[in-house]
């Protein structure tokens, strides 16, 4: 049985219980024996001959040649590849060209050394693989890891590996790292894969391992194309990324088309509804410090705008690698986290994402004016939008710049502040439409918005139904918020027939709406009966799948 603890998208960290022994995941089998180089951080080892090693898998191996099982070599020698393992209840397959069976817990890839000569084939079998079978259901890919490579393939999906490939390479003299394989000291081959799989195993518990991908991939063009490839299979892989998360360093291309960028930039488009009294769109710079508003250039930009009516304002952030930042979204998961270097030089790609993303603001509400505030290496906004500009070269905090924005402001504006209340109570039913969908904004329905940004609370009648909370970029939501949703059928989970405090198990989980992600509120029922409310720790699709593991973590119940 496996019981996954912490996952990033397809890649995954937990436990698989085997032969009543325990293996981590992600895993290496080392292979054991008088020519091979086992790291003493070694956790499970292949044998043909009785170990002090933990050898769990010499059952399944017990037909091994020298340095690779005869079983991968000759498909047609194990019929339909499925194997039981003597003692125990575990079924594995190793699958050429056969459909996965249901009841196996371990998918062998038997040819996966034959794929690695053909990265697209290679990527295709294993997704193919992943989509077939249960996420909490377990893939071993024989005789192609590196130390380069281990990162991509568990973000892939894969959860064991071996060490075959490397001990080759020793063997011909080629020494492996991290970023490419050169002649030298092949001694620490073994002991640097060791070490990439530990650092794989942090970057899945820390939300770092896209970061770690991205650093690794750059080394071979094949690896490179097989991020692309995943990229482009957003549905798959966006279940198990967070809707919050750390620090999110946009480096590479690559950063541009990952998940969470793209739920991102997907929600400006399908969910997001501008505030309903803003006249005015105003486009603003990014700023290094975040969120935004407490940056040093927004504060002097607000000091300009305060004194006009900034009520009937939409403040948009132009940045990559979201595109459009909406102020009122600015602490949604990843606005609030991302890091770029500023180089004040636009790449094509750049400004093909800005220009679309401002456009499907722009497209979604009749405004008055657009204002372009926005600094002199970002003139082709003016060139394709047509706009006001403030700045007519000028930095964008200068005294020339802040004053022409005030004088336009006042113009188009006007000076007379508007309903501050409804301004607030706009923009927080616009963070609940982001977060929930559409039904979101039923949330703030004859509820009033009380606080000091960023720590908004909805108020009805003295009950707080939910607060927006910074550290997670979300609305939070109380028994009262998820009595309001409960009724709209999204974000739920069906439980069996008992109360729980402090976690729900995915044991006990009947069915769950399939748009949950990890750290989604959720809310948590029996029938019509509501148990509690909580962050998920993992998607609805799994929640369903799952035998074991935490799946929702409770704030409030009954």
């Amino acid at each position: 049985m496996i019981e996954i603890t912490e996952r990033w998208g397809l890649a995954k960290k937990g436990s698989w219980e085997f032969s009543n022994q325990e293996i981590k995941i992600p895993n290496i089998f080392f292979l054991e024996g008088e020519y091979f180089d086992v790291p003493d951080r070694a956790e499970i080892t292949i044998s043909d001959e009785p170990s002090s090693r933990f050898s769990v898998m010499r059952s399944f191996f017990e037909d091994q040649s020298a340095a690779f099982p005869k079983t991968f070599a000759y498909p047609e020698s194990i019929g339909n590849g499925l194997v039981e393992i003597k003692g125990g209840e575990e079924k594995i397959q190793v699958l050429f060209d056969q459909e996965p069976d249901p009841d196996a817990e371990l998918f062998v890839i038997g040819n996966a050394p034959e794929l690695f000569q053909r990265s697209r084939t290679l990527y295709e079998r294993i997704i193919e693989l992943r989509k077939k079978i249960d996420h909490h259901k377990l893939i071993y890919l024989p005789g192609i890891a590196r130390v380069n490579n281990l990162a991509l393939l568990t973000y892939l999906g894969v959860d064991l590996f071996d060490s075959s490939l490397v001990e080759l390479m020793s063997s011909d003299g080629i020494e492996s790292s991290n970023w490419l394989t050169f002649e030298g000291s092949p001694e620490s081959n073994t002991r640097r894969l060791m070490e990439e799989l530990n650092l794989v195993r942090k970057a899945i518990g820390s939300g770092r391992i896209r970061d770690l991908i991205e650093s690794r991939v750059r080394t071979e063009p094949w690896m490179v194309e097989v991020l692309r490839s995943a990229d482009e299979d957003y549905e798959l892989f966006s279940r198990g990324v967070p809707v919050t998360g750390n620090t999110l360093y946009a480096t590479t291309r690559e950063s541009q088309t990952r998940p969470d960028i793209k739920r991102f930039a997907r929600r400006i488009k399908d969910r997001y509804e501008p505030p309903e009294n803003r006249e005015i769109l105003l486009l603003l710079p990014c700023s290094a410090k975040k969120p935004y508003f407490y940056s040093r250039s927004h504060s002097r930009i607000r000091e300009a705008t305060q004194q006009t009516d900034w009520t009937s304002l939409q403040e948009l952030m132009l940045t990559s690698p979201l595109g459009a930042v909406p102020r009122e979204l600015e602490l949604f998961y990843p606005a609030q986290q991302y890091d770029i270097p500023v180089t004040g030089r636009w790449i094509k790609e750049e400004i093909e994402m800005i220009i679309n993303q401002l456009r499907v603001v722009i497209e979604k509400k009749d405004y008055k004016q657009v204002i372009s505030h926005l600094p002199e290496e970002m003139d082709f906004v003016q060139k394709e939008i047509d706009c006001i500009d403030t700045t007519k070269g000028d930095h964008p905090t200068s005294p020339d710049a802040l004053d022409r924005l005030r004088e336009v402001l006042k113009d188009e504006a006007g000076e007379e502040r508007g309903n501050v209340k409804r301004y607030l109570k706009e923009n927080l039913g616009s963070f609940a439409r982001f977060q929930f969908g559409p039904e979101g904004a039923e949330l703030l329905e004859g509820a009033e918005v009380r606080g000091r940004y960023p720590r908004y609370r909805i108020i009805e009648e003295e009950k707080q139904r939910g607060m927006l909370v910074p550290e997670r970029g979300l609305i939070s939501l109380t028994l009262e918020g998820a009595k309001i949703l409960k009724e709209k059928g999204i974000y739920q989970a069906q439980i069996d027939d008992f109360y729980p405090e402090g976690s729900v198990f995915a044991v006990g989980v009947k069915e769950a709406s399939d748009e949950i992600r990890p750290e989604d509120e959720v809310i948590v029922l029996h029938e019509e009966e509501l148990r509690g409310v909580g962050p998920a720790v993992m998607s609805g699709e799994e929640m369903k799948q799952a035998e074991k593991g935490e799946a929702i973590r409770l704030r409030h119940y009954p």
